[in-house]
């Protein structure tokens, strides 16, 4: 632990008691300040009860290893509901002797957090095993499923794993061990921060083979030194007892006590690693007072969170799972919006007598810990990005309310000045007292220059386009050093686009500099996609900036207008973490989705990105766009998802990692009139690829399905949710490690042949424009949300979901037209009204009449749950093979009776159209 001591400006009166390791003993004045006592970062506090039990064991003339020892084991196993506990020296010879108890193989590889302390990497050293380092999330300091599973990737398969409940926040242990794919009994907890933490309901002590805590004289249960291990396992605890001991039997401790024997056996190597009856006297009479002292840690934690709620670039760590915090520590994020950095704030905050710390130098930044661990190809990106900004501030029972308020205070008055943060969004001229802006995206635009400021306050004036600007990016010197322009912050250059996203949260980028540059455009939307965020520079988008953007020339931006809700920012940084260093395939690559898809992916750094199509000029466009090169590397694979032999080869071949499989037949109207093609390609193509990833261990696989699945009429919606039954019971037999799931789109404007772009077309002829039915309604999305529910699926999937956006209401198309027209200046619409067509529905749902629906993890997605046990008429694995083989004879006509058994609801009938109707344009819906 690093303690930053406060820097006195008058020594005190008389000899002040040695602070230990930088922490001044209760009661110790150890600097005198003239204006307000100082806030030492951390107090010891021992009770009055501590003193006289220890003084009572002293006077008894046995203070080693006793019967004190034993109680306080008894006592402290009870508290955290486990069935044995071993008291010994430190938690760091905890986390050694529990290691070396697990029996694993000499240099055998243990998965370590690279953000912890020193001693838990040299305590698997000790015991001759080898830490792999694994990356953490920067919102929390601790490891991501995704982080453990690059890490266990990166040592082959790793024999344990030590997983750190970081500053006492619950960690999920059990999706840990299944990310590295290692069962409980090959987890250690590092829970010396985290006495009194629950992860779920559970209290931290009796969740893995063993859990480690330490009693350091600022724990959360102070002794001094000592720590203790629980177990429910009792060859663990046997196997701890004689080791901490030199080795000896359990009961040799008792040699030299009344009734003792000299007899003893050594039958391993030990340590010298025992507690002793003092220490443990002092922990029985501490632990009566702890269940207090956590009240008090909550009370004080809470006032902080109330205290910097206001205070912009100080973020609190997120607790990425549930349960009950310890709060061990208070530890904050200093971000660039605050306006000075980490080491300076400890500096100014120690002249104001204020103590902070960190905790801890990241691993891998030690000279001895990069020789001696195993580091995953790429580093460790995410604990580099979070160190900088690391800072622990004081959080002990002894301080007051009012003690916290200053703390606070002074953090507040640190910052050279208000900033826009997401706590304090901006206020413009253009809104009225009392009134609160939509939640827009949270926006970042490109350039200082006229343009971009004539950008940013007609969004700001004009809350409905859905783009909140936070600030800008530009070069120029003289903007840089600018405080504000138009109230808004100059937050960096270009270069810094991807610091900036991701510290201010950033949603979507604009671009606002007519003439930049297509190779600087690249690097910057590169940078923004890595964070996950949109890009937006349109050639409609830079015309209306020349001409000194107003806000009617930006009405084809209204996205709010046109669907009737905001535009979501789907995607979260932390689906980077699904990609990054791992081989990925997206087949249909060189459609509107899939080519989308695979900008955002190649943003999140894939050590291969594999672009699948069988048609070879849109996956060639798609290399230029991507690499601004083409066929310069293997990662073209031309193939037809049909062709289950080549499917076979490619996966045997390139061992992809994730898969999205966009590729399939979507076009409503033409699959009632070519059923066969639709099930060969959506139904096999899908089987297929579902048989060669499971047999290749791919991890996750991500099926794009349709709305038009819930319920289907249609052959299309029919051949999807055939689909996403086959991705579902591919789950069924799918090997450890192996996640299956499916998303369902609703109408994706932008899409290639979407209905935006058909309306656009006969508005631009002056022909009318064609709907199927006055009052037709449709889901919509666009097509950065569709982009970031495939990615989030993937990130969320546990296996056999499918997944669906909450969009809210439907949306009449008669309407969204007319609006559309209006945003191009079209003022008199003609609409011209052909009637359904077969296979199309009146009304689309997401769900179908046997499945209802269940939040996820994110606040605007939803999981389909079925309702029934059978969900299709006829079992898939006997009627398949039938439904394959009438599409193979081209039997349209058997293939609908087989798709009727299958799906009840269906129509087996086919349905003669006119064929003048096939002449109108229409939407492939995605």
């Amino acid at each position: 632990m690093t303690v930053h001591r406060l820097r006195p400006r008058r020594e005190s009166v008389g000899h002040p008691r040695p602070a230990l390791n930088g922490v001044p003993p209760a009661g110790t004045l150890t600097v005198e300040r003239t204006d307000a006592p100082d806030v030492p970062f951390a107090m010891a506090r021992i009770s009055p009860e501590a003193r006289r039990a220890a003084q009572r064991v002293l006077a008894s003339g046995w203070v080693t290893t006793g019967h004190e020892t034993e109680r306080f084991e008894s006592e402290f196993a009870a508290y955290v509901g486990a069935e044995h506990a071993v008291a010994v020296s430190s938690c760091t010879a905890a986390l050694e002797l529990a290691l070396r108890a697990l029996r694993l193989p000499p240099g055998g590889t243990v998965l370590v957090p690279a953000v912890t302390f020193c001693g838990a990497a040299q305590a698997v050293l000790h015991t001759g095993l080898r830490p792999v380092l694994v990356d953490v999330d920067p919102r929390t300091a601790m490891p991501a499923p995704a982080d453990v599973a690059r890490a266990a990737r990166a040592c082959g398969c790793p024999h344990a794993m030590m997983v750190l409940h970081y500053a006492g926040a619950p960690a999920p242990v059990a999706e840990l061990a299944e990310a590295a794919r290692l069962p409980l009994t090959h987890v250690i907890e590092d829970a010396a921060h985290a006495l009194g933490t629950t992860v779920g309901d559970r209290p931290v002590g009796s969740l893995s083979r063993a859990t480690c805590f330490s009693f350091y004289a600022t724990k959360n249960l102070p002794i001094g030194e000592g720590g203790m291990v629980t177990t429910d396992d009792p060859e663990i605890a046997e196997r701890i007892q004689r080791a901490r001991l030199h080795g000896m039997s359990v009961d040799a401790w008792r040699r030299n006590m009344p009734g003792g024997s000299w007899r003893y056996t050594v039958e391993e190597a030990g340590l010298k690693a025992n507690m002793t009856d003092v220490q443990a006297a002092i922990g029985r009479a501490q632990l009566g007072h702890l269940d207090d002292w956590q009240r008090r840690r909550h009370v004080l934690a809470d006032r902080y969170a109330a205290g910097l709620e206001s205070v912009p670039g100080l973020e609190p760590l997120d607790v990425m799972t549930p349960g009950r915090h310890a709060r061990h520590l208070y530890v904050v994020r200093v971000l660039d919006e605050y306006g000075i950095g980490r080491d300076e704030l400890i500096d100014r905050l120690a002249e104001r007598g204020i103590g902070t710390s960190v905790h801890f130098i990241p691993l891998h930044h030690m000279p001895y810990f990069r020789q001696a661990a195993i580091i995953p190809a790429g580093g460790l990106p995410r604990a580099d990005e979070l160190f900088p900004g690391l800072l622990s501030l004081p959080l002990h029972p002894g301080l007051t309310e009012r003690t916290v308020d200053r703390v606070c205070g002074e953090l507040a008055r640190i910052a050279p000045g208000r900033r826009i943060g997401r706590s304090r969004p901006v206020s413009t001229a253009a809104e009225q007292p009392g009134t609160r802006r939509p939640a827009g995206l949270r926006t970042l635009v490109i350039g200082a220059g006229e343009a971009g400021e004539a950008l940013a306050r007609d969004l700001a004036r004009t809350p409905q386009f859905g783009l909140d600007p936070v600030g800008f990016l530009d070069d120029a010197p003289a903007k840089r050093h600018a405080a504000a322009i138009g109230g808004l912050p100059v937050l960096g250059g270009l270069d810094d686009t991807r610091a900036v996203a991701l510290t201010h949260q950033i949603e979507a980028v604009v671009v606002a500099i007519p003439g930049l540059s297509p190779h600087r455009f690249r690097r910057v939307a590169h940078a923004a996609e890595a964070t996950g965020a949109s890009v937006r520079y349109l050639p409609s988008f830079i015309a209306a900036l020349r001409r000194d953007v107003v806000g009617s020339d930006m009405r084809a931006l209204d996205v709010h207008e046109l669907i009737g809700r905001n535009e979501m920012h789907v995607v979260s940084p932390e689906a980077r973490a699904t990609i990054v260093g791992r081989r990925v395939l997206v087949t249909g690559a060189g459609g509107s989705i899939g080519s989308e898809l695979c900008h955002q992916v190649r943003a999140f750094g894939p050590s291969r990105l594999f672009l699948l199509d069988h048609d070879e000029s849109n996956l060639h466009r798609l290399q230029l766009e991507l690499y601004g090169d083409a066929l310069l590397s293997d990662d073209i694979v031309i193939s037809d998802i049909r062709d289950r032999p080549r499917i076979d080869q490619i996966f045997r071949e390139l061992r992809p990692e994730v898969v999205f499989h966009a590729a399939a037949h979507k076009h409503l109207p033409l699959l009632e009139r070519h059923p066969c093609e639709g099930v060969k390609s959506n139904v096999m193509g899908t089987a297929n690829l579902v048989r060669a990833a499971t047999a290749a261990g791919t991890e996750r696989f991500v099926l794009i399905s349709t709305d038009k699945a819930a319920d289907p009429v249609s052959v299309l919606g029919a051949t999807k949710r055939l689909a996403e039954l086959i991705v579902r019971e591919g789950q069924k037999n799918a090997p450890p490690g192996t996640v299956f799931a499916a998303v369902r789109f609703g109408n994706v404007l932008g899409s290639r042949g979407s209905l935006l772009s058909v309306v656009a077309e006969q508005l631009g002829s002056g022909s009318p424009v064609t709907v199927t039915h006055p009052e037709v309604t449709r889901f919509f999305m666009t097509i950065e949300e569709a982009v970031g529910l495939v990615l989030e699926a993937a990130r969320m999937a546990h296996g056999g979901e499918v997944f669906v956006l909450d969009m809210n209401n439907p949306v009449r198309i008669v309407d969204l037209v007319r609006k559309f027209a209006r945003s191009v200046n079209v003022s008199d619409v003609d609409i011209r009204f052909t009637g359904l067509r077969p296979g199309e529905k009146l009304n689309e749902t997401l769900f179908s009449a046997q499945e209802g629906h269940t939040q996820t993890s994110h606040p605007r997605i939803l999981s389909a749950t079925s309702n029934s046990c059978e969900e299709h008429g006829a079992p898939l694995a006997e009627r398949l093979p039938v439904l394959y083989a009438a599409a193979e004879r081209n039997d349209p006509a058997h293939v609908r009776c087989v798709l009727a058994e299958l799906l009840p609801g269906f129509p087996a009938a086919e349905t003669v159209q006119p064929r003048s109707v096939m002449t109108d344009p229409y939407p492939d819906d995605f």
